[in-house]
C-alpha cells in the first residue's frame, strides 16, 4: 500500500531528510499501521520515514505491540512507550516471542521520549524534518523541538498532497468499497415496503455491507419530507406512498471509504421531482464528463452549478452550493474539495460528485458517484440511473 516512490520524490523536493506523520490516517498512509489505541483512546502513534531506509519506523503504545505481529506491519525498527502487564505462560510461539520483543526491546516512558529517541537513531544530512503537528498539543511540540537539533517544518500539507494521488492499490481497494456500497443500496431497496421505517431500511442497507465485507461510515436516509434533511438520522418514520427515499451513504473496506448517494421513488413521483432528479443527474455527469489532468476546480463546480440553472430554471430556485464534491480514499473528505479556488485536479485523483438538493416540506434529491481521474480520462466507479427509479 506505501506509495514510496511519491513519499521519497516529496522528501527530495522540499530537502527534508525525514517526514513523521501523527494522526491516525497519515500514520496508517506511510505504514499500513492501524492502532486502536490511537483511534480509540487517543494515544500517539507515529511513523517516520526516510528515504535511506527500507521499511518505516514505527512508534506506538506498548499494548500495541501485538497489532504489529498480527498484521504483519513491515518496519524498520519499533519504539514503544508506556507499560501494558502481558504475562507468559509455560510454552510461548514464535509470534507470542516477537510481540514481547517489541513490547520491551525499544520501551520508553512516553511517546515524546520514544518519538525523540527513534528520530534521533536517524543519520541527518539536510537538518530538516517534517512533522505532523496535527497530532500534538502545544506543550508537546515545544518539548519534542527542545529535544531536537534539527530544523522542523509543519508535515500537514505535504501528506495531504501526498494523498490526493491514488495508487494502484488504493484504487482497488476505492473500487471494491464503492461496489459494496451500491450492492448494499441495491440490496437495501428490495426490501422496501409500505409502512417500513427508515431505521428498517438503514438496517438492511448496514447489514448487507457487513455481510460483504465492509463497515458502516455514516447512513443518512431520509424518507419524504425528512429526506430533505441534509444529515437525516434514520428514525421511526413510516414510508408512504409518494415518498421519495434519500439514501446518503458511507462505508470503508480495508481502511478506504465509500461515499454515494442515490433517490427513489415508492410509487410514481410527482413529475416536477422527475424533472428535478433528471436535471441534477444531468449536472452531476456534465461535471464528471469535463474531468480530466489539469482542469481547475473552478471549472467543474461553475459546469455542475450551471447546468442546473440552465435547464431546472422553471424548476429551482436560483441554484448554488458550497461545494460539489470532493477527494475520497482513506478519509471519506480527503482533499481537494470541489470549489472555487481549490487548485487543479490530477490524475490519480479519485473524487466523489455530487449535487444534491435539499427542499424543505417537500423532499431531498441527491445523486453521487465515485471517478477516477486517469492519464486516458475519466472512469466511473459508480453510475446513478438516469431517471428516478420507482419502487
Amino acid at each position: 500500500m506505501i506509495h514510496r516512490k511519491k513519499i521519497s520524490e516529496v522528501l527530495i523536493e522540499n530537502d527534508l531528510d525525514i517526514i513523521v506523520a501523527s494522526s491516525p490516517q497519515n500514520v496508517f498512509y506511510l505504514s499500513g499501521l492501524e492502532s486502536l489505541t490511537q483511534r480509540l483512546l487517543g494515544q500517539k502513534a507515529f511513523a517516520i520515514w526516510q528515504n535511506d531506509l527500507l521499511n518505516p519506523i514505527l512508534v506506538l503504545p506498548a499494548v500495541d505491540a501485538s497489532i504489529i505481529v498480527d498484521t504483519n506491519v513491515p518496519y524498520n525498527s519499533v519504539y514503544t512507550y508506556g507499560d501494558f502487564f502481558l504475562y507468559e505462560g509455560t510454552e510461548l510461539s514464535p509470534s507470542d516471542r516477537a510481540v514481547q520483543k517489541i513490547k520491551n526491546e525499544n520501551n520508553f516512558e512516553n511517546p515524546t521520549l520514544a518519538l525523540l529517541s527513534a528520530i534521533n537513531s536517524i543519520p541527518l544530512t539536510s537538518g530538516t524534518i517534517a512533522i505532523e503537528k496535527s497530532g500534538f498539543s502545544f506543550s508537546e511540540i515545544d518539548e519534542l523541538t527542545r529535544g531536537l537539533t534539527f530544523n522542523t517544518v509543519d508535515a500537514e500539507n505535504l501528506l495531504s498532497e501526498l494523498r490526493q494521488i491514488k495508487n494502484k492499490n488504493e484504487v482497488k481497494r476505492l473500487k471494491k468499497a464503492v461496489e459494496i456500497n451500491q450492492n448494499a443500496i441495491e440490496k437495501a431497496i428490495t426490501t422496501v415496503e409500505l409502512g417500513m421505517t427508515e431505521q428498517a431500511l438503514a438496517k438492511c442497507y448496514e447489514s448487507e455491507l457487513i455481510f460483504q465485507g465492509a463497515y458502516p461510515l455514516f447512513t443518512a436516509i431520509g424518507f419524504g419530507s425528512h429526506g430533505a434533511y441534509p444529515h437525516a438520522v434514520p428514525g421511526a418514520r413510516a414510508l408512504e406512498r409518494g415518498d421519495l427515499i434519500r439514501f446518503d451513504v458511507g462505508c470503508t473496506y480495508a481502511n478506504y471509504s465509500s461515499d454515494i448517494a442515490r433517490t427513489f421513488s415508492f410509487g410514481e413521483p410527482e413529475p416536477a421531482l422527475q424533472k428535478k432528479y433528471e436535471v441534477l443527474n444531468g449536472s452531476m455527469d456534465r461535471g464528471i464528463d469535463l474531468l480530466c489532468d489539469g482542469v481547475s476546480t473552478d471549472v467543474i463546480f461553475n459546469s455542475v452549478v450551471d447546468y442546473v440553472n440552465e435547464h431546472g430554471s422553471k424548476l429551482f430556485p436560483k441554484f448554488n452550493r458550497n461545494h460539489v464534491g470532493h477527494g475520497i480514499g482513506i478519509d471519506v473528505y480527503d482533499r481537494p474539495t470541489i470549489s472555487p479556488g481549490m487548485g487543479i485536479l490530477k490524475s490519480g485523483m479519485v473524487l466523489c460528485i455530487e449535487p444534491p438538493y435539499y427542499e424543505l416540506g417537500t423532499a431531498g434529491i441527491q445523486v453521487e458517484d465515485e471517478v477516477h481521474i486517469t492519464p486516458k480520462g475519466v472512469k466511473r466507479f459508480s453510475h446513478c440511473d438516469p431517471t428516478l427509479l420507482v419502487l
